[in-house]
């Protein structure tokens, strides 16, 4: 309170001072600063004075320069003209001469004296306009011997260039008459063979502007009272023009009639600005004003060296003597007035610093509260970051000088074995040296470094972490430590190595799974030989004696494998519900094993129940590709052609590959595989709407090839084919990659549809992961399984689909109530949506059994907190029938067609 009392009066004290003092202390200077002020007043309006007679006196040369330039112009074209009209009379040369001669004496001359010539050929002067007596002695002479040779260069140019207007600038003399500056122009009459000149005397035609210019500065005045006025020193020295005499001038701008004082005045001013180009000038005076008196005077003189005149102007000193004093009284009253006003303002001053004093002490109180409040709440943030978070700080040399209590317990070190070690006391041996340069490299310069690292804690456990560090700076930004923080994601790492072990294993056989498969066939030899197996009526018999026999079924066939093919080079797979593979590394006798194989298997039955002995019979049919490009799309060819053809084994041969159905894959392959380069496997969105509101409120994500004609092609036609092969897991990433840039900044819910066989890739789980963190839409994300009715067990799926609900995704079951198994599983799912399958919503209302199968399934759905959309609705019927059993959600072209990123409508904020 006291340092801001004292402020405030030091304040109002020092306003004070250049408010009262300075102007009391001013009030003495007030004379000599009024009297410098009028004189640079004064000086400047004799300078501008003088100089803008100088821009009048160029401005009028140059227009006078244009008159007569014109001048000549119209009497080059007048002699052309007449010449023209003479040469159409058909006259003799000589008369033709005379006339034209004739014709141009009696032109009138406007802006100064002119004259003219005529040459022939030969460069003879035939005609010449000139007054003076002795110019007939110089006609029929050349024009190079005569007083007009000057202008002989101007007659050449005029005969070698006939069809231009030549112009030409120089100074005459003409028999003892001062040199001048002449302005000549000259044409070629082709009818005459002759060259026509014109002259004008410039220094005669500037006089009449020299003569204009001194009787207005005669009369012009300037200045208070019209005291200013200008006098011109002319050629010899002498005053021709004295505005403040009578008369002025003369008419013929002789020297004025002046006092021996007046003429050397002259002389000297002369000189001066000769010398100086522009100069300022004190001397004594009469004054005109003053019945003569002799005063003090300042001039201001310029040198024009065109006319060699000297301007000049001035202003006696004592003029002004009433007007300094009225100056000087006003300034004193204006510091006079400073001083009463600063009186005021000091006053007011010390009552406002008191009023601040006592705001700025309540305010200083409310900071204090507010900074108690804020240090508590960092005491909080500090508090949660400590439990949550490993925290440590270093030097500007990466020495630890701090460590909290989760640090020391996952390191193992206490704080004492820490501080004032390198922060590389934890690094591990196969971190690369370049994480941490790239580390420094950010943050010595100011910027926030994140990653993850493997670290070694004390006694060499391994531990990983996902870390921030950043530097603490000053407020100039000059660093003074950093800070670290870090999670503990060493469980989290070691459950993504089971999970992707997981992926890579069918969890029922225990053998490989379809992705791993087409990873081992992809990095394999060029020999390889597959074999895919497939049970006869598996889904007939999974269906008569339930899930759990089927299980054992398929792990039955899955050890016999294990069995006949252990200790060989083959590599077992299962790639989804009843089908198996068997890849060999070289063909061999591949074909043989094959077959003895099923020789053997079929000796045995299957035993479902060893109490009661009976026995289920099991066939295999086998389809085989060897050396193959596309082994996986072959092998299942073969396999298919068995089928059809009902034998047990069957190779893939030329046969196969010439068939339609090869053919169309082959083609299918090529065709997306081209696509995919070129970008035109595209994602389509198709909306679905709320129907209780009719509003926009999802779309779901369709696989769309753009063929060359830019028409879109149904994923029917080259789905199916493309799932046998690599660039399946590719066209799945194209289409995460796609919906998710496109929603980044829309609020709605959008969902990408996955197989199961998805779900069990490890690179497709990661990208989702990582493309829906990357572009912010995990939340707005949902999964929509398909082809559901292929699991056999769930466990690997259930993984996976647990772990991305726990990341924020939503899940959806698609093509719901089309199975005979999805009611098995639909409650371990715990899925979020359930989508009725299209071939039951088209029928709605044709069947009572299928409305009332939907009916079950709704009310089955919302019992278990689920959300039901119908699908296909193309009517006005079929959305009235669901919605009036209770669907949630309508999609089909009743409401549109799947659409282009760029033709979709906007949607409202998701409210679910």
């Amino acid at each position: 309170m006291i340092a801001t009392v004292l402020t405030s009066t030091f304040l109002a004290v020092s306003v004070g001072y250049f408010l009262i003092l300075e102007p009391l202390a001013s009030m003495k200077g007030n004379v000599e600063r009024v009297q410098e002020r009028y004189s640079e007043q004064r000086r400047q309006l004799i300078c501008d004075n003088v100089e803008r007679v100088i821009t009048q006196i160029q401005v009028s040369r140059q227009q006078q320069y244009d008159h007569v330039h014109q001048e000549l112009e119209n009497k080059v074209a007048l002699a052309r003209r007449f010449s023209e009209t003479l040469s159409s009379l058909k006259l003799p040369v000589a008369l033709h001469l005379k006339q034209l001669a004739c014709a141009l004496a009696d032109t009138h001359w406007i802006h100064g004296r002119g004259s003219y010539q005529i040459v022939d050929s030969t460069y003879r002067i035939v005609q010449d306009s000139c007054a003076h007596p002795q110019a007939a002695e110089h006609l029929d002479q050349p024009i190079s011997t005569s007083p007009r040779s000057v202008l002989l260069p101007l007659v050449q140019k005029s005969f070698a260039q006939p069809d231009k207007v030549q112009w030409y600038e120089t100074r005459f003399n003409y028999d003892g008459e001062p040199q001048s500056r002449l302005l000549s122009t000259a044409i070629y009459l082709d009818e005459l063979k002759c060259v026509l000149l014109v002259n004008m005397n410039l220094d005669d035609a500037m006089k009449q502007v020299q003569k204009e210019l001194i009787v207005a500065l005669a009369g012009e005045r300037y200045g208070h009272d019209n005291y200013g006025y200008y006098y011109i020193v002319g050629p010899q020295d002498r005053m021709i023009l004295n505005a403040s005499l009578q008369p002025p001038y003369h008419d013929d701008l002789s020297p004025l009639d002046l006092s021996r004082d007046d003429i050397s005045l002259s002389r000297h001013l002369k000189a001066i600005s000769r010398r100086d180009g522009a100069a300022f000038y004190r001397y004594d005076y009469s004054n005109p004003t003053r019945e003569g008196a002799i005063e003090e005077k300042l001039a201001y003189v310029v040198y024009y060296p065109d006319w060699n005149w000297t301007i000049g102007t001035g202003y006696y000193l004592g003029e002004h003597k009433k007007e300094l004093v009225a100056g000087i009284a006003a300034a004193n009253r204006e510091s006079q007035d400073k001083i009463n006003r600063g009186l005021w303002l000091l006053v007011l001053n010390l009552l406002f610093g008191l009023a601040v004093a006592l705001y700025v002490n309540r305010h200083i109180h409310r900071i204090d509260h507010k900074r108690q409040a804020h240090m508590h709440e960092l005491e909080q943030y500090h508090k949660l970051l400590d439990l949550s978070c490993m925290v440590s700080k270093g030097d500007l040399k990466g020495h630890i000088t701090y460590t909290n209590a989760s640090f020391q317990r996952v390191t193992g070190y206490t704080a004492e074995e820490m501080l004032g070690k390198p922060h590389n006391l934890f690094r591990h041996p196969s971190t690369p040296k370049k994480v941490f340069k790239e580390l420094w490299d950010t943050i010595q310069s100011g910027n926030v470094w994140r990653g993850s690292s493997k670290n070694l804690g004390k006694g060499g456990k391994p531990f990983y972490t996902q870390q921030v560090i950043m530097p603490i700076t000053d407020d100039r930004g000059t660093i003074l430590e950093y800070i670290a923080a870090r999670y503990d994601i060493t469980e989290l790492l070691e459950k993504r190595e089971q999970l992707q072990l997981a992926f890579s294993t069918d969890t029922l056989t225990a053998l490989g799974s379809r992705f791993k498969l087409l990873k081992e066939i992809e990095r394999g030899p060029q020999g390889q030989c597959l074999a895919l197996l497939d049970m006869v009526s598996f889904h007939g018999v999974n269906k008569l004696y339930g899930t759990p026999v089927g299980d054992r079924i398929l792990k039955y066939i899955g050890e016999s494998l294990s069995l006949f093919f252990g200790g060989s080079k083959a590599t077992l797979y299962r790639l989804n519900a009843d089908v198996f593979g068997v890849l060999m590394p070289s063909d061999g006798d591949f074909v043989g094993q094959m077959t003895r194989f099923l020789d053997q298997f079929s000796r045995e039955n299957f035993c479902l129940d060893e109490t009661e002995g009976e026995e289920i019979p099991i066939t295999l049919t086998c389809g085989v590709a060897c050396r193959q490009e596309n082994l996986l799309t072959c092998a299942d060819s073969a396999l298919k052609g068995a089928k059809r053809a009902n034998q047990r084994l069957l190779i893939y041969n030329q046969d196969l590959a010439d068939s339609d159905e090869y053919k169309q894959k082959i083609y299918w392959i090529d065709t997306v595989q081209q696509a995919m380069t070129e970008g035109r496997l595209v994602a389509y969105y198709q909306p679905i709407v709320d129907l209780a509101s009719g509003q926009i409120r999802k779309f779901e994500t369709l696989m769309r090839l753009i063929d060359k004609e830019g028409k879109p092609v149904a994923p029917g036609l080259f789905l199916p084919v493309l799932k046998q092969t690599q660039f399946y897991a590719y066209m799945t990433h194209a289409m995460i990659e796609q919906a998710c840039s496109f929603f980044k900044d829309k609020p709605c819910h959008f969902s990408i549809n996955f197989t199961v066989d998805d779900l069990l890739r490890k690179e497709t789980i990661q990208q989702i992961v990582d493309t829906a963190r990357r572009y912010d839409v995990l939340e707005r994300l949902v999964l929509e399984i398909v082809e559901t009715e292929n699991i056999q067990n769930y466990d690997q799926a259930l993984d996976t689909i647990n772990y991305l609900k726990g990341l924020g995704c939503s899940i959806s079951i698609d093509d719901f109530g089309s199975g005979y198994s999805n009611f098995s599983y639909l409650t371990q799912v715990q899925a979020d949506v359930i989508k009725i399958d299209g071939s039951l919503v088209q029928e709605i209302n044709k069947d009572d059994r299928t409305r009332e199968l939907i009916s079950s399934i709704v009310q089955f759905a919302h019992r278990s907190q689920m959300k039901v959309v119908a699908e296909f609705i193309d009517s006005e019927e079929i959305l009235q029938a669901v919605k009036g059993i209770g669907c949630d959600f309508g999609q089909g072209y009743y409401f549109s067609p799947p659409l282009a990123a760029s033709d979709i409508p906007p949607c409202p904020v998701h409210r679910d």
